[in-house]
């Protein structure tokens, strides 16, 4: 299938966790509420905690209470290093020291939490917290431990029910990011957090109910892309701090319990959960993969003729995100599989049932058993793995399951078919994309035929997208890079041949074939051609007209296909592109002439 043209013909108001009293909890169960609900501790923390308040832990009417005013300024010198933190960042800026070099709680520039680079460091170190509702008594459970969450779900499921990921920390220190220190209140068997050093230091002054117990993980003290505020409540007659990094959540208890939750800001910044900085998995491509001048035969990546060629082809670079899966909570590979790289949790399809991989949907949101919505409201139903949000993948969630064709290992009983995603073609509302999983051919067609489907959960990439920065090349004026912040790519803004104005693209569109475009690559100063995956990411399927990309981020797209660096492996005369105008992702022969966008990795 071409991509180089622009048509294609196809054959087919929440309660805080410490209401639990008030249901006759112990204070040993408040004690687990408390601590998830502050963002840390593993099982064997929770346990500890129990211990303790088992021993001495005072009841609600007995028990001194703090003075209110005494927490309002201890909570003043959180908001003053908080606000300190800000003025490093931005004073960092002028200097050239890399995310690398910093060691623990030692602020980055300001850039590098607006671009996400901080936050995508992080994700090595990243522990989501899980949550909880309660349908007995309207209150939450936070937990980060998985065995925990496991054990809940499964012996407590109802009253209990797992509403997912709420956020996530560090679990140790990641450059750019601050010790979180955590303290246990004697008095109330509550955990109180801060990232701030000077109210640390405050509390074991002027605080002796508070035993500081060390660091419990990291966030950051900045704002950023990629990460959320961590809103905190102070509740006098309770005598402890409740909180939440749902700003629903906060502006509700804003609105309904200001009498009694008293609200002191944000207290620091964790990791957004859904986060997906620099999470593009492998292409799949291997280190056999590549391939060296005048031939179209694949070879092993170490031989030196494939580096001469160029050193970044796909399979140089096949370490690089590969992919991984694991199984979710020990269940079987049939409920459910997540996705290491972009931490997105799959539906296994069964041999067999209501689940069966060989199943096939319409795409008319009609809610018949028959229709993709009919399907998704049925295995919510089933709360299957414990979730109950399960949704259609986009089109990019898709093509990277894909390598190209899905790891049957990982998941066993995948139709070899074509695959239904969410988005509608934007020029004609009848069609849908898909995804094919032999070949990671896309595009849209009618939604009245039936494909496959394979639901996923977890939050698309949001929020602010591209920012622009400046790197020297050629003769570019300023502006020239595209920062994606959902991918933690850097584009150059034209297509090879054409010179950015500081406003516009101009000058004439080069094509290469495959091969002179890999070599072309080679000598850009950093800069390569992007796989398959890569490309694909770079489009916008919402624009209507035109090229489907972001118009501002990319003015001037060609009509002409655009080549990726992928062979298209089973034929490697032919190779991996897209055609930004029809939307295609497919692969055409390596000696036709497209289209080169250049792209490399953000500096940290």
């Amino acid at each position: 299938m071409t991509f180089g043209s622009h048509s294609h013909t196809l054959t087919t108001a929440v309660k805080s966790v410490h209401l639990l009293r008030q249901a006759g909890k112990p204070w040993v169960l408040l004690s687990v509420m408390a601590l998830a609900a502050c963002g840390g501790g593993s099982a064997s923390d929770v346990l500890g905690t129990q211990a303790s308040l088992a021993a001495g832990a005072g009841s609600p009417e007995t028990t001194r209470r703090a003075d209110p005013t005494a927490f309002q300024r201890s909570a003043a010198l959180s908001s003053a290093d908080l606000a300190s933190a800000e003025q490093q960042a931005q004073a960092a800026e002028a200097s050239a020291t890399s995310l690398d070099e910093l060691q623990a709680g030692e602020i980055a520039a300001k850039s590098a939490y607006q671009s996400g680079a901080v936050a995508r460091k992080a994700l090595a170190m990243r522990i989501p917290v899980y949550r909880f509702s309660n349908s007995s008594t309207g209150a939450h459970f936070f937990t980060t431990s998985v065995s925990e969450r496991d054990n809940v779900a499964n012996t407590l499921s109802p009253p209990y029910s797992l509403e997912g990921e709420a956020f996530s920390v560090a679990s140790a220190f990641s450059p750019g990011l601050s010790p979180v220190h955590r303290f246990f209140n004697t008095q109330t068997g509550v955990h109180f957090y801060t990232i701030s050093e000077t109210e640390r230091a405050n509390v074991v002054a002027n605080f002796p109910q508070f035993n500081h117990e060390g660091v419990a993980y990291y966030a950051s003290q900045v704002a950023g892309a990629g990460l959320t505020p961590f809103f905190r409540f102070y509740v006098p007659s309770k005598g402890f701090h409740f909180y939440t990094a749902k700003e629903s959540e906060k502006d509700s208890i804003i609105a309904n319990l200001a009498a009694t939750y008293t609200y002191e800001g944000i207290g620091y910044y964790v990791l957004d959960s859904d986060w997906r900085g620099e999470k593009l998995p492998h292409t799949g491509v291997t280190s056999d993969q590549c391939y060296k001048a005048g031939s179209d035969v694949l070879v092993a990546c170490s031989m030196p003729e494939t580096g001469d060629l160029n050193e970044q082809q796909d399979g140089h670079r096949a370490g690089i995100n590969a992919m991984s899966y694991s199984a979710v909570g020990g269940r079987a590979l049939t409920s459910c599989v997540q996705d290491n790289i972009t931490g997105l949790i799959w539906e296994g399809k069964e041999a067999n049932g209501p689940r069966v991989g060989s199943g096939t949907y319409t795409h008319l949101n009609n809610g018949l058993a028959t229709d993709t919505s009919g399907y998704v409201a049925a295995v919510n139903a089933t709360n299957l793995c414990g979730f109950n949000d399960w949704r259609l993948p986009t089109r990019q969630e898709l093509l990277n399951l894909n390598a190209p064709a899905v790891n049957t290992t990982w998941f066993p009983n995948t139709a070899a078919s074509y695959y239904w995603a969410a988005e509608l073609a934007s020029t004609d509302s009848t069609r849908a994309w898909f995804v094919n999983f032999q070949s990671a051919f896309s595009y849209h067609d009618a939604r009245t035929n039936t494909f496959s489907v394979r639901l996923v959960r977890g939050s698309s990439a949001s929020g602010p997208r591209y920012s622009y920065s400046t790197v020297a090349y050629g003769s570019d004026g300023a502006n020239n890079v595209v920062n994606d912040a959902w991918t933690g790519l850097q584009w150059r803004r034209c297509e090879q041949g054409q010179v950015w104005s500081g406003s516009a693209c101009s000058g004439t569109v080069s094509t290469f074939t495959h091969e002179l475009a890999i070599a072309h690559a080679q000598g850009q100063g950093g800069w390569r051609m992007p796989n398959i995956k890569e490309l694909s990411s770079a489009m916008d399927l919402n624009v209507s007209s035109g090229a489907n990309v972001d118009s501002t981020a990319f003015p001037g797209v060609v009509g002409n296909g655009t080549w990726a660096s992928s062979p298209l492996v089973g034929n490697a005369s032919h190779a991996s592109g897209v055609s930004f105008f029809s939307g295609v992702v497919a692969y055409d022969a390596r000696s036709l002439g497209h289209a080169v966008r250049l792209v490399r990795s953000a500096p940290n």
